[in-house]
């Protein structure tokens, strides 16, 4: 069982790295009112299922001591795409979110 755990935790993974590329593509435009529902939708379910997931690996007995922290890495990944997609941010939390996501201090 924990093997198709893992492999659903690296499909879920996977997923969430998949919608970079897709937000590149989709969410830069300058029309992109029916792409940013479709964003909020995949963006609340991907988390959905990481809070289960983080619930499930939080347990004592679970066996990989790793993965929760990748887990909650991705999480909270997440949590900032909704807060840079979604709502209105501050500059300073906006350049936050930027540099967490890019590495390094972009100008805004």
């Amino acid at each position: 069982m924990l093997r198709n755990f893992c492999v659903a935790v690296n499909d879920w993974d996977e997923a969430c790295s998949l919608l970079g590329i897709w937000e590149a593509e989709h969410l830069t435009k300058d029309n992109a009112a029916s792409e940013i529902k479709q964003h909020w939708e995949w963006v609340t379910a991907l988390l959905s299922w990481g809070r289960l997931l983080q619930r499930a690996t939080r347990q004592p007995e679970f066996p990989d001591k790793a993965m929760p922290g990748r887990i909650d890495a991705r999480v909270r990944h997440l949590e900032d795409k909704l807060a840079l997609w979604h709502r209105d941010l501050a500059p300073a939390e906006q350049e936050r979110i930027l540099e967490a996501a890019f590495g390094q201090a972009l100008l805004v």
